[in-house]
Protein backbone atom coordinates (compact mmCIF):
# COMPACT_ATOMS: atom_id res chain seq x y z
CA UNK A 1 0.00 0.00 0.00
CA UNK A 2 0.90 3.69 -0.53
CA UNK A 3 0.19 6.27 1.97
CA UNK A 4 -0.80 9.52 0.65
CA UNK A 5 -0.74 12.54 3.87
CA UNK A 6 -1.07 16.04 3.26
CA UNK A 7 1.03 17.53 5.97
CA UNK A 8 3.21 15.27 9.01
CA UNK A 9 0.98 15.36 12.09
CA UNK A 10 3.26 13.58 14.22
CA UNK A 11 5.18 16.60 16.43
CA UNK A 12 6.35 14.38 19.18
CA UNK A 13 9.89 13.86 19.88
CA UNK A 14 11.46 12.47 22.51
CA UNK A 15 8.11 12.00 24.69
CA UNK A 16 7.27 15.72 24.73
CA UNK A 17 4.95 17.63 22.76
CA UNK A 18 5.47 20.85 21.14
CA UNK A 19 3.15 23.67 21.10
CA UNK A 20 2.50 26.56 19.18
CA UNK A 21 0.70 29.54 19.36
CA UNK A 22 -2.31 29.51 16.85
CA UNK A 23 -5.27 31.78 16.68
CA UNK A 24 -8.38 30.39 18.30
CA UNK A 25 -11.28 29.19 15.59
CA UNK A 26 -14.39 27.34 16.32
CA UNK A 27 -14.10 23.45 16.99
CA UNK A 28 -14.74 21.51 13.72
CA UNK A 29 -18.46 19.16 14.28
CA UNK A 30 -17.83 15.93 15.57
CA UNK A 31 -17.39 13.21 13.00
CA UNK A 32 -20.49 10.25 13.53
CA UNK A 33 -19.87 6.17 12.03
CA UNK A 34 -22.92 4.93 12.39
CA UNK A 35 -24.82 1.93 11.00
CA UNK A 36 -27.19 2.36 7.34
CA UNK A 37 -30.37 2.01 9.53
CA UNK A 38 -32.31 2.66 6.66
CA UNK A 39 -31.13 -0.21 5.14
CA UNK A 40 -31.18 -3.04 7.89
CA UNK A 41 -34.99 -1.39 8.08
CA UNK A 42 -35.58 -2.75 4.36
CA UNK A 43 -33.40 -6.18 4.47
CA UNK A 44 -35.01 -6.77 8.29
CA UNK A 45 -38.47 -6.23 7.11
CA UNK A 46 -38.44 -8.05 4.07
CA UNK A 47 -36.44 -10.95 5.48
CA UNK A 48 -39.18 -11.16 8.55
CA UNK A 49 -42.20 -10.38 6.41
CA UNK A 50 -41.07 -13.81 3.54
CA UNK A 51 -39.96 -15.91 6.80
CA UNK A 52 -43.84 -15.26 7.84
CA UNK A 53 -44.85 -16.29 4.49
CA UNK A 54 -42.99 -19.43 4.54
CA UNK A 55 -43.74 -19.99 8.61
CA UNK A 56 -47.28 -20.31 7.12
CA UNK A 57 -46.86 -22.65 4.23
CA UNK A 58 -44.93 -24.46 7.03
CA UNK A 59 -47.46 -24.96 9.26
CA UNK A 60 -49.54 -26.30 6.81
CA UNK A 61 -47.83 -28.30 4.69
CA UNK A 62 -45.20 -30.13 6.88
CA UNK A 63 -42.77 -30.03 4.57
CA UNK A 64 -38.80 -29.53 6.25
CA UNK A 65 -37.48 -26.98 3.37
CA UNK A 66 -40.23 -24.69 4.20
CA UNK A 67 -39.81 -25.02 8.02
CA UNK A 68 -35.60 -24.46 6.79
CA UNK A 69 -36.36 -21.25 4.74
CA UNK A 70 -38.75 -20.06 7.65
CA UNK A 71 -36.24 -20.51 10.43
CA UNK A 72 -32.80 -19.01 7.92
CA UNK A 73 -35.16 -16.00 6.98
CA UNK A 74 -36.41 -15.52 10.41
CA UNK A 75 -32.72 -15.56 11.75
CA UNK A 76 -31.78 -13.30 9.00
CA UNK A 77 -34.65 -10.82 9.71
CA UNK A 78 -33.78 -10.54 13.17
CA UNK A 79 -30.02 -9.78 12.56
CA UNK A 80 -30.85 -7.15 10.30
CA UNK A 81 -33.85 -5.86 12.77
CA UNK A 82 -30.85 -5.69 15.74
CA UNK A 83 -29.01 -3.79 13.23
CA UNK A 84 -31.55 -1.38 13.02
CA UNK A 85 -31.86 -0.82 16.33
CA UNK A 86 -28.30 -0.54 16.46
CA UNK A 87 -27.84 2.04 14.64
CA UNK A 88 -29.20 4.64 16.80
CA UNK A 89 -25.83 4.76 18.33
CA UNK A 90 -22.69 5.44 16.65
CA UNK A 91 -20.19 2.85 16.13
CA UNK A 92 -17.72 5.34 16.52
CA UNK A 93 -17.59 9.44 17.28
CA UNK A 94 -14.22 12.10 16.83
CA UNK A 95 -14.07 15.12 17.96
CA UNK A 96 -11.61 17.30 18.76
CA UNK A 97 -10.40 16.15 22.20
CA UNK A 98 -9.78 12.50 20.65
CA UNK A 99 -11.99 9.63 19.45
CA UNK A 100 -14.60 7.31 21.16
CA UNK A 101 -15.08 3.87 19.75
CA UNK A 102 -17.71 1.54 21.11
CA UNK A 103 -17.32 -2.23 21.18
CA UNK A 104 -20.53 -4.17 21.71
CA UNK A 105 -22.11 -1.79 24.16
CA UNK A 106 -18.86 -0.94 25.54
CA UNK A 107 -17.59 2.73 25.43
CA UNK A 108 -13.39 3.10 25.35
CA UNK A 109 -12.19 7.01 24.41
CA UNK A 110 -8.94 7.72 23.09
CA UNK A 111 -7.24 10.85 22.99
CA UNK A 112 -5.48 11.99 19.77
CA UNK A 113 -2.25 12.05 22.03
CA UNK A 114 -2.68 8.19 22.96
CA UNK A 115 -3.22 7.26 19.28
CA UNK A 116 -0.32 6.41 17.01
CA UNK A 117 -1.70 7.07 13.92
CA UNK A 118 -5.61 7.43 12.19
CA UNK A 119 -5.67 4.94 9.07
CA UNK A 120 -8.66 5.78 6.38
CA UNK A 121 -9.36 3.49 3.57
CA UNK A 122 -12.06 4.40 1.32
CA UNK A 123 -14.19 2.23 -0.38
CA UNK A 124 -12.77 1.12 -4.30
CA UNK A 125 -15.93 0.57 -6.21
CA UNK A 126 -18.13 -2.08 -4.99
CA UNK A 127 -15.65 -4.46 -4.78
CA UNK A 128 -13.95 -3.54 -1.24
CA UNK A 129 -15.44 -2.13 1.53
CA UNK A 130 -13.25 1.15 3.09
CA UNK A 131 -11.87 0.97 7.03
CA UNK A 132 -11.60 3.25 8.98
CA UNK A 133 -8.67 1.97 11.70
CA UNK A 134 -7.13 3.51 15.15
CA UNK A 135 -3.91 2.32 15.77
CA UNK A 136 -3.49 3.02 19.81
CA UNK A 137 0.63 3.37 21.09
CA UNK A 138 -0.62 0.42 23.39
CA UNK A 139 -3.47 -1.81 21.86
CA UNK A 140 -3.40 -4.28 24.13
CA UNK A 141 -4.04 -2.18 26.89
CA UNK A 142 -6.93 -0.68 25.22
CA UNK A 143 -8.60 -3.77 24.23
CA UNK A 144 -7.71 -5.68 27.42
CA UNK A 145 -9.82 -2.34 29.25
CA UNK A 146 -13.21 -4.02 27.29
CA UNK A 147 -15.28 -6.42 28.94
CA UNK A 148 -15.41 -9.99 27.71
CA UNK A 149 -18.24 -8.61 25.03
CA UNK A 150 -15.92 -6.06 23.78
CA UNK A 151 -13.07 -8.22 23.61
CA UNK A 152 -15.07 -10.77 21.62
CA UNK A 153 -16.44 -8.04 19.60
CA UNK A 154 -13.27 -6.60 18.74
CA UNK A 155 -11.43 -10.39 17.73
CA UNK A 156 -14.44 -10.41 15.34
CA UNK A 157 -13.26 -6.99 13.64
CA UNK A 158 -9.81 -7.96 13.44
CA UNK A 159 -10.76 -11.31 11.61
CA UNK A 160 -12.93 -9.33 9.31
CA UNK A 161 -11.30 -6.26 8.90
CA UNK A 162 -7.56 -6.50 10.06
CA UNK A 163 -7.81 -4.76 13.47
CA UNK A 164 -9.95 -4.79 16.51
CA UNK A 165 -10.27 -1.27 16.35
CA UNK A 166 -11.75 -0.89 13.05
CA UNK A 167 -15.01 -0.21 11.40
CA UNK A 168 -16.04 -1.02 7.89
CA UNK A 169 -17.06 2.29 5.36
CA UNK A 170 -19.48 1.33 2.84
CA UNK A 171 -23.15 0.49 2.52
CA UNK A 172 -23.78 -1.00 5.57
CA UNK A 173 -22.32 2.65 8.05
CA UNK A 174 -22.67 5.96 7.03
CA UNK A 175 -20.89 8.83 8.06
CA UNK A 176 -22.57 11.87 9.64
CA UNK A 177 -20.09 15.44 10.18
CA UNK A 178 -17.97 15.47 8.19
CA UNK A 179 -18.06 18.94 5.70
CA UNK A 180 -15.62 17.44 3.45
CA UNK A 181 -14.39 14.22 3.02
CA UNK A 182 -13.87 11.73 5.79
CA UNK A 183 -10.10 12.05 6.25
CA UNK A 184 -9.56 15.91 5.94
CA UNK A 185 -12.32 16.04 8.36
CA UNK A 186 -10.42 13.83 10.72
CA UNK A 187 -7.37 15.63 9.97
CA UNK A 188 -8.81 19.42 11.06
CA UNK A 189 -9.93 17.87 14.16
CA UNK A 190 -6.74 15.46 14.97
CA UNK A 191 -4.37 18.58 14.59
CA UNK A 192 -0.90 17.86 15.57
CA UNK A 193 -2.24 15.34 18.23
CA UNK A 194 -2.33 12.14 15.82
CA UNK A 195 -1.57 11.40 12.54
CA UNK A 196 -4.13 10.73 9.77
CA UNK A 197 -3.59 9.09 7.18
CA UNK A 198 -5.40 7.61 3.83
CA UNK A 199 -4.29 4.40 2.58
CA UNK A 200 -4.83 3.78 -1.07
CA UNK A 201 -4.48 0.32 -2.52
CA UNK A 202 -2.20 -0.28 -5.17
CA UNK A 203 -3.63 -0.60 -8.47
CA UNK A 204 -2.07 -3.23 -11.14
CA UNK A 205 -0.10 -1.58 -13.88
CA UNK A 206 -1.71 -2.00 -17.30
CA UNK A 207 -0.50 -4.25 -19.38
CA UNK A 208 1.24 -2.19 -22.49
CA UNK A 209 -0.65 -2.41 -25.44
CA UNK A 210 1.62 -3.59 -28.33
CA UNK A 211 0.05 -1.88 -31.68
CA UNK A 212 -0.17 -4.49 -34.05
CA UNK A 213 0.49 -2.68 -37.43
CA UNK A 214 -0.34 -4.40 -40.57
CA UNK A 215 1.45 -3.67 -44.18
CA UNK A 216 -1.17 -4.43 -47.25
CA UNK A 217 0.35 -3.98 -50.84
CA UNK A 218 -1.96 -2.85 -53.63
CA UNK A 219 -2.07 -6.45 -54.64
CA UNK A 220 -3.75 -7.24 -51.10
CA UNK A 221 -5.97 -4.62 -51.56
CA UNK A 222 -7.18 -5.36 -54.75
CA UNK A 223 -7.50 -8.71 -54.13
CA UNK A 224 -9.44 -7.90 -50.92
CA UNK A 225 -7.56 -10.61 -49.02
CA UNK A 226 -5.52 -10.69 -45.50
CA UNK A 227 -1.75 -11.98 -45.05
CA UNK A 228 -0.68 -13.58 -42.02
CA UNK A 229 2.16 -12.83 -39.92
CA UNK A 230 5.54 -14.72 -40.35
CA UNK A 231 5.62 -17.18 -37.33
CA UNK A 232 9.72 -18.47 -38.84
CA UNK A 233 11.22 -14.94 -37.13
CA UNK A 234 9.62 -15.64 -33.63
CA UNK A 235 10.26 -19.39 -34.11
CA UNK A 236 14.18 -18.37 -35.23
CA UNK A 237 14.72 -16.14 -32.38
CA UNK A 238 13.55 -18.71 -29.32
CA UNK A 239 15.97 -20.95 -31.01
CA UNK A 240 18.09 -18.71 -30.56
CA UNK A 241 17.29 -17.91 -26.71
CA UNK A 242 17.34 -21.27 -25.66
CA UNK A 243 20.71 -22.01 -27.85
CA UNK A 244 22.36 -19.30 -26.05
CA UNK A 245 20.77 -20.76 -22.42
CA UNK A 246 22.20 -24.27 -23.07
CA UNK A 247 25.53 -23.05 -24.27
CA UNK A 248 26.26 -20.48 -21.06
CA UNK A 249 24.87 -23.91 -19.02
CA UNK A 250 27.81 -25.93 -20.20
CA UNK A 251 30.57 -23.14 -20.23
CA UNK A 252 29.19 -22.65 -16.28
CA UNK A 253 29.66 -26.85 -15.71
CA UNK A 254 32.56 -26.60 -17.51
CA UNK A 255 34.17 -23.78 -15.34
CA UNK A 256 32.80 -25.86 -12.14
CA UNK A 257 34.77 -28.86 -13.40
CA UNK A 258 38.00 -26.67 -13.96
CA UNK A 259 38.11 -25.08 -10.37
CA UNK A 260 37.96 -28.53 -8.77
CA UNK A 261 40.72 -30.15 -10.02
CA UNK A 262 42.68 -27.11 -9.94
CA UNK A 263 41.39 -27.17 -5.71
CA UNK A 264 42.83 -30.71 -5.82
CA UNK A 265 45.69 -30.13 -7.10
CA UNK A 266 46.44 -27.31 -4.73
CA UNK A 267 45.53 -29.78 -1.82
CA UNK A 268 47.98 -32.51 -3.13
CA UNK A 269 50.67 -30.00 -3.25
CA UNK A 270 50.18 -28.83 0.48
CA UNK A 271 50.23 -31.95 1.57
CA UNK A 272 53.58 -33.02 -0.21
CA UNK A 273 55.22 -29.45 1.44
CA UNK A 274 54.22 -30.58 4.65
CA UNK A 275 55.51 -34.19 4.22
CA UNK A 276 58.90 -32.61 3.19
CA UNK A 277 59.21 -30.38 6.10
CA UNK A 278 58.68 -32.78 8.66
CA UNK A 279 60.77 -35.20 7.19
CA UNK A 280 63.59 -32.56 7.43
CA UNK A 281 62.76 -31.91 11.09
CA UNK A 282 63.36 -35.43 12.23
CA UNK A 283 66.79 -35.72 10.07
CA UNK A 284 67.78 -32.46 12.82
CA UNK A 285 69.20 -33.95 15.68
CA UNK A 286 67.83 -31.79 19.38
CA UNK A 287 71.05 -30.31 21.19
CA UNK A 288 70.38 -28.71 24.80
CA UNK A 289 71.50 -24.53 25.28
CA UNK A 290 73.24 -24.05 27.95
CA UNK A 291 72.57 -23.01 30.99
CA UNK A 292 72.57 -18.70 30.82
CA UNK A 293 74.63 -16.61 32.95
CA UNK A 294 72.61 -14.02 35.25
CA UNK A 295 73.22 -10.73 34.46
CA UNK A 296 72.82 -9.47 38.30
CA UNK A 297 73.24 -11.33 41.42
CA UNK A 298 70.15 -13.38 42.92
CA UNK A 299 68.94 -11.29 46.30
CA UNK A 300 66.83 -12.81 49.54
CA UNK A 301 63.18 -13.11 48.60
CA UNK A 302 60.76 -10.58 50.76
CA UNK A 303 57.10 -10.21 51.12
CA UNK A 304 55.75 -7.25 49.52
CA UNK A 305 51.77 -5.68 50.39
CA UNK A 306 50.28 -3.72 48.01
CA UNK A 307 46.74 -1.79 48.47
CA UNK A 308 44.26 -1.71 46.12
CA UNK A 309 41.86 1.40 46.33
CA UNK A 310 39.09 0.01 43.59
CA UNK A 311 37.74 2.60 41.81
CA UNK A 312 34.18 4.09 41.99
CA UNK A 313 31.36 1.90 40.38
CA UNK A 314 28.50 4.64 38.11
CA UNK A 315 25.25 3.42 37.47
CA UNK A 316 25.31 1.69 34.46
CA UNK A 317 22.14 1.58 32.11
CA UNK A 318 20.60 -2.02 31.78
CA UNK A 319 20.68 -2.60 27.66
CA UNK A 320 19.80 -5.48 25.83
CA UNK A 321 20.20 -6.44 22.23
CA UNK A 322 17.86 -4.31 20.18
CA UNK A 323 17.02 -2.00 23.07
CA UNK A 324 17.13 2.57 22.22
CA UNK A 325 19.34 4.02 24.44
CA UNK A 326 16.94 6.52 26.97
CA UNK A 327 19.98 8.67 28.42
CA UNK A 328 21.67 10.71 25.86
CA UNK A 329 25.80 10.13 27.07
CA UNK A 330 27.17 12.49 25.51
CA UNK A 331 24.79 16.14 26.33
CA UNK A 332 25.83 19.68 26.12
CA UNK A 333 24.09 21.59 28.14
CA UNK A 334 23.73 25.52 28.51
CA UNK A 335 25.14 27.92 31.59
CA UNK A 336 21.58 28.47 32.39
CA UNK A 337 20.57 24.74 32.46
CA UNK A 338 21.25 23.69 35.97
CA UNK A 339 20.13 19.63 37.35
CA UNK A 340 17.06 18.95 38.96
CA UNK A 341 19.45 17.19 41.55
CA UNK A 342 23.29 15.95 42.06
CA UNK A 343 24.38 12.36 42.62
CA UNK A 344 23.96 11.98 46.61
CA UNK A 345 22.59 15.58 47.30
CA UNK A 346 19.28 15.22 49.20
CA UNK A 347 16.13 16.74 46.93
CA UNK A 348 13.55 19.24 47.91
CA UNK A 349 9.92 17.74 47.44
CA UNK A 350 8.65 18.89 44.15
CA UNK A 351 4.87 20.42 45.36
CA UNK A 352 2.42 20.64 42.21
CA UNK A 353 -0.26 23.45 43.21
CA UNK A 354 -1.84 23.92 39.54
CA UNK A 355 -4.60 21.65 40.74
CA UNK A 356 -5.75 23.39 43.69
CA UNK A 357 -9.16 24.26 44.57
CA UNK A 358 -10.20 27.41 43.46
CA UNK A 359 -13.60 28.34 45.38
CA UNK A 360 -16.25 30.64 43.71
CA UNK A 361 -16.71 34.38 45.43
CA UNK A 362 -20.25 33.32 46.77
CA UNK A 363 -20.47 29.38 46.37
CA UNK A 364 -24.34 28.62 46.54
CA UNK A 365 -24.79 25.18 45.58
CA UNK A 366 -21.44 23.49 46.83
CA UNK A 367 -22.74 24.32 50.42
CA UNK A 368 -26.01 22.60 50.22
CA UNK A 369 -23.95 19.69 48.75
CA UNK A 370 -21.55 19.98 51.80
CA UNK A 371 -24.53 20.35 54.31
CA UNK A 372 -26.75 17.20 53.00
CA UNK A 373 -23.34 15.14 53.23
CA UNK A 374 -22.32 15.98 56.33
CA UNK A 375 -25.62 15.40 57.69
CA UNK A 376 -25.84 11.83 56.53
CA UNK A 377 -22.28 11.10 57.75
CA UNK A 378 -20.68 10.54 54.97
CA UNK A 379 -16.57 11.41 54.43
CA UNK A 380 -15.73 12.66 50.60
CA UNK A 381 -14.06 9.36 50.24
CA UNK A 382 -17.26 7.63 50.91
CA UNK A 383 -19.26 9.60 48.75
CA UNK A 384 -16.75 9.01 46.00
CA UNK A 385 -16.77 5.53 46.38
CA UNK A 386 -20.66 5.40 45.74
CA UNK A 387 -21.22 8.12 43.15
CA UNK A 388 -17.83 6.94 41.37
CA UNK A 389 -16.92 10.72 41.29
CA UNK A 390 -13.31 11.62 41.86
CA UNK A 391 -12.70 13.21 45.63
CA UNK A 392 -11.10 16.10 44.15
CA UNK A 393 -13.75 16.85 41.81
CA UNK A 394 -16.56 16.68 45.13
CA UNK A 395 -14.32 18.97 47.03
CA UNK A 396 -13.99 21.26 44.28
CA UNK A 397 -18.11 21.44 43.73
CA UNK A 398 -18.29 21.75 47.39
CA UNK A 399 -16.82 24.90 46.80
CA UNK A 400 -18.61 25.97 43.44
CA UNK A 401 -15.50 25.11 41.53
CA UNK A 402 -17.10 23.26 38.50
CA UNK A 403 -13.56 23.76 35.89
CA UNK A 404 -12.36 19.90 37.12
CA UNK A 405 -15.67 18.67 35.82
CA UNK A 406 -14.68 19.18 32.29
CA UNK A 407 -17.87 20.76 30.76
CA UNK A 408 -21.62 21.75 31.44
CA UNK A 409 -22.61 18.61 30.59
CA UNK A 410 -20.44 16.58 33.18
CA UNK A 411 -20.86 19.10 35.86
CA UNK A 412 -24.64 18.22 35.55
CA UNK A 413 -24.50 14.87 35.52
CA UNK A 414 -22.31 15.27 38.67
CA UNK A 415 -24.79 17.15 40.13
CA UNK A 416 -28.08 14.95 39.31
CA UNK A 417 -25.33 11.92 40.87
CA UNK A 418 -24.85 13.22 43.79
CA UNK A 419 -28.24 15.11 44.60
CA UNK A 420 -29.54 11.14 44.27
CA UNK A 421 -27.03 9.91 46.53
CA UNK A 422 -27.65 12.57 49.24
CA UNK A 423 -31.22 12.73 48.99
CA UNK A 424 -31.44 16.55 47.17
CA UNK A 425 -33.82 17.61 44.85
CA UNK A 426 -31.67 18.12 41.53
CA UNK A 427 -34.26 20.62 40.15
CA UNK A 428 -33.08 23.75 41.99
CA UNK A 429 -29.20 23.26 41.65
CA UNK A 430 -29.72 23.06 37.86
CA UNK A 431 -31.53 25.58 37.61
CA UNK A 432 -29.02 27.91 39.98
CA UNK A 433 -25.93 26.06 37.87
CA UNK A 434 -27.67 27.52 34.55
CA UNK A 435 -28.28 31.09 35.52
CA UNK A 436 -24.61 31.25 37.37
CA UNK A 437 -22.42 29.11 35.96
CA UNK A 438 -23.33 27.21 32.67
CA UNK A 439 -21.24 28.40 30.00
CA UNK A 440 -23.58 26.96 26.86
CA UNK A 441 -26.56 25.04 25.77
CA UNK A 442 -26.31 21.37 25.38
CA UNK A 443 -24.64 19.90 22.49
CA UNK A 444 -26.18 16.56 20.97
CA UNK A 445 -22.75 15.56 20.16
CA UNK A 446 -20.86 16.41 23.06
CA UNK A 447 -22.38 13.38 24.17
CA UNK A 448 -20.18 11.08 22.92
CA UNK A 449 -17.45 13.48 23.84
CA UNK A 450 -14.03 11.14 23.64
CA UNK A 451 -12.75 11.34 27.67
CA UNK A 452 -8.59 11.38 28.14
CA UNK A 453 -6.94 7.80 29.26
CA UNK A 454 -3.01 7.56 29.18
CA UNK A 455 -1.27 7.13 26.08
CA UNK A 456 0.51 4.56 25.07
CA UNK A 457 3.59 2.99 22.40
CA UNK A 458 2.51 1.63 19.39
CA UNK A 459 4.06 1.08 16.05
CA UNK A 460 2.18 1.65 13.14
CA UNK A 461 0.30 -1.40 11.55
CA UNK A 462 -0.52 -2.51 7.83
CA UNK A 463 -4.03 -2.56 6.66
CA UNK A 464 -4.99 -5.62 4.97
CA UNK A 465 -8.27 -5.16 2.94
CA UNK A 466 -11.27 -7.24 3.03
CA UNK A 467 -14.03 -8.57 0.69
CA UNK A 468 -16.90 -6.10 1.06
CA UNK A 469 -19.20 -7.90 3.12
CA UNK A 470 -21.81 -5.71 2.92
CA UNK A 471 -22.55 -5.90 -1.11
CA UNK A 472 -21.98 -9.73 -0.27
CA UNK A 473 -24.37 -9.78 1.78
CA UNK A 474 -26.88 -7.60 0.37
CA UNK A 475 -26.44 -9.61 -2.90
CA UNK A 476 -27.42 -12.79 -1.07
CA UNK A 477 -30.20 -11.58 0.53
CA UNK A 478 -31.34 -10.28 -2.97
CA UNK A 479 -31.43 -13.27 -4.33
CA UNK A 480 -33.09 -15.07 -1.60
CA UNK A 481 -35.86 -13.04 -1.06
CA UNK A 482 -36.44 -13.00 -4.67
CA UNK A 483 -36.31 -16.40 -4.87
CA UNK A 484 -38.38 -17.02 -2.00
CA UNK A 485 -41.28 -14.39 -3.27
CA UNK A 486 -41.62 -16.09 -6.45
CA UNK A 487 -41.63 -20.03 -5.07
CA UNK A 488 -43.93 -18.37 -2.47
CA UNK A 489 -45.86 -16.76 -5.38
CA UNK A 490 -45.89 -19.28 -8.02
CA UNK A 491 -46.48 -22.17 -6.15
CA UNK A 492 -50.47 -22.53 -6.17
CA UNK A 493 -52.21 -23.58 -2.81
CA UNK A 494 -53.88 -26.78 -2.38
CA UNK A 495 -57.63 -26.79 -3.45
CA UNK A 496 -59.72 -29.07 -1.20
CA UNK A 497 -62.88 -29.79 -1.41
CA UNK A 498 -65.51 -31.16 1.36
CA UNK A 499 -67.54 -33.91 -0.58
CA UNK A 500 -71.24 -33.72 0.05
CA UNK A 501 -73.15 -36.85 1.88
CA UNK A 502 -74.14 -39.51 -0.79
CA UNK A 503 -77.56 -39.24 -1.83
CA UNK A 504 -79.70 -42.71 -0.98
CA UNK A 505 -81.07 -43.75 -4.10
CA UNK A 506 -84.20 -46.07 -3.95
CA UNK A 507 -84.24 -49.56 -5.34
CA UNK A 508 -86.41 -50.99 -7.92
CA UNK A 509 -88.87 -52.69 -5.19
CA UNK A 510 -89.07 -49.01 -3.62
CA UNK A 511 -87.11 -49.93 -0.27
CA UNK A 512 -83.98 -47.35 0.67
CA UNK A 513 -81.46 -49.48 0.25
CA UNK A 514 -79.10 -47.84 -2.41
CA UNK A 515 -78.01 -49.41 -5.27
CA UNK A 516 -74.49 -49.15 -5.15
CA UNK A 517 -72.74 -50.21 -2.43
CA UNK A 518 -69.43 -48.05 -3.63
CA UNK A 519 -71.07 -45.08 -2.79
CA UNK A 520 -69.83 -44.28 0.97
CA UNK A 521 -66.66 -42.07 1.07
CA UNK A 522 -63.34 -42.88 1.92
CA UNK A 523 -59.91 -41.55 3.55
CA UNK A 524 -57.28 -41.10 1.09
CA UNK A 525 -53.58 -40.62 2.12
CA UNK A 526 -50.80 -38.71 -0.42
CA UNK A 527 -47.38 -39.20 0.84
CA UNK A 528 -44.97 -37.30 -1.64
CA UNK A 529 -41.79 -38.81 -2.30
CA UNK A 530 -38.44 -37.14 -3.07
CA UNK A 531 -38.89 -34.02 -4.44
CA UNK A 532 -42.57 -34.10 -3.85
CA UNK A 533 -45.52 -34.06 -7.10
CA UNK A 534 -48.01 -32.13 -8.12
CA UNK A 535 -51.08 -34.28 -8.12
CA UNK A 536 -54.76 -34.18 -8.79
CA UNK A 537 -57.40 -36.41 -7.66
CA UNK A 538 -61.18 -36.43 -9.69
CA UNK A 539 -64.49 -38.43 -8.54
CA UNK A 540 -67.77 -38.31 -9.39
CA UNK A 541 -68.46 -35.20 -7.96
CA UNK A 542 -65.57 -33.14 -9.89
CA UNK A 543 -61.93 -32.01 -8.52
CA UNK A 544 -61.34 -33.25 -5.30
CA UNK A 545 -57.61 -32.18 -5.30
CA UNK A 546 -55.17 -30.11 -7.11
CA UNK A 547 -52.25 -28.66 -6.04
CA UNK A 548 -48.54 -29.74 -5.23
CA UNK A 549 -47.11 -31.98 -2.44
CA UNK A 550 -43.62 -31.84 -0.63
CA UNK A 551 -41.26 -34.18 -0.43
CA UNK A 552 -42.02 -35.88 2.59
CA UNK A 553 -45.33 -33.79 3.21
CA UNK A 554 -48.63 -35.50 3.28
CA UNK A 555 -52.04 -34.55 2.09
CA UNK A 556 -55.55 -36.22 3.53
CA UNK A 557 -58.66 -36.43 1.32
CA UNK A 558 -62.28 -37.58 1.82
CA UNK A 559 -63.32 -38.77 -1.51
CA UNK A 560 -66.22 -40.49 -2.77
CA UNK A 561 -65.36 -43.67 -5.18
CA UNK A 562 -64.63 -44.22 -7.83
CA UNK A 563 -61.99 -41.69 -8.33
CA UNK A 564 -58.78 -41.15 -9.98
CA UNK A 565 -55.42 -40.17 -8.82
CA UNK A 566 -53.01 -38.72 -11.37
CA UNK A 567 -48.98 -37.07 -10.87
CA UNK A 568 -48.74 -34.39 -13.35
CA UNK A 569 -45.29 -33.85 -13.22
CA UNK A 570 -41.97 -35.72 -12.95
CA UNK A 571 -42.66 -36.59 -8.71
CA UNK A 572 -43.90 -40.01 -7.14
CA UNK A 573 -46.33 -40.05 -4.15
CA UNK A 574 -47.19 -43.19 -2.34
CA UNK A 575 -51.10 -44.00 -2.28
CA UNK A 576 -52.91 -45.16 0.53
CA UNK A 577 -57.01 -45.43 0.96
CA UNK A 578 -58.95 -46.38 4.40
CA UNK A 579 -55.28 -47.65 5.60
CA UNK A 580 -54.59 -50.48 2.79
CA UNK A 581 -51.14 -48.96 0.57
CA UNK A 582 -52.16 -49.03 -2.91
CA UNK A 583 -48.46 -48.20 -3.98
CA UNK A 584 -46.66 -45.48 -5.80
CA UNK A 585 -47.72 -43.27 -8.60
CA UNK A 586 -44.30 -42.66 -10.77
CA UNK A 587 -44.93 -39.40 -13.23
CA UNK A 588 -41.90 -40.65 -14.66
CA UNK A 589 -42.89 -43.96 -15.94
CA UNK A 590 -46.46 -44.88 -17.07
CA UNK A 591 -47.76 -45.48 -13.91
CA UNK A 592 -48.26 -42.16 -13.39
CA UNK A 593 -52.25 -42.30 -13.07
CA UNK A 594 -54.84 -44.77 -11.67
CA UNK A 595 -58.39 -45.47 -11.10
CA UNK A 596 -59.53 -46.80 -7.74
CA UNK A 597 -63.31 -48.28 -7.85
CA UNK A 598 -65.28 -50.02 -5.05
CA UNK A 599 -64.26 -52.68 -3.25
CA UNK A 600 -60.98 -52.38 -4.91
Amino acid sequence: MSTNEAMPYDDHEGGRESTSSVMLSAAPDAVEVRRNGGLAALLGGASSAVAIGYLARAVSTGSVFDWALAVVLGLLGGYYLHAFVDARTPLMVADSQGVRIRLGRAWRGIPWGGLASVEVTPSTGFARDGRLTLVPRNAERVLASFDASGRRQGRLAERLYGSPFAVPLGLSTRVAGAEEDLTTSLRQLAGSGARVVELVRDQPEAAAEVEVVETTTDADVERGTRHLVDPRPAVAHAISTVSDALKSRSEARAEARTERRTAKEAAAEEERVAAEAAAAEAATPVVASPTPVPLREARAPRRAELTSVPAEIDGRQLRRPGSVDLVEEKASWGDRVRPLARLRESVEPLVIDDFAVQPAADPVIGPDLKAARTRIGLTVEQLAERTRIRPHVIESIEVDDFVPCGGDFYARGHLRTLSRVLGLDPAPLLATYDERYADAEISPRRIFEAELASGAAGGMRSMRGGPNWSILVAAVMAVVLAWSIAHLIMSEPAEVRTPTAPSIVAGPDGSGVPNYIGTQPVKLHLEGLEDGARVLVKDDDGVAFRGSIAALGSQELTVMPPFTVSVKDQGAVQVTVDGKDKGVLDGATDQSSRDFKPKQ
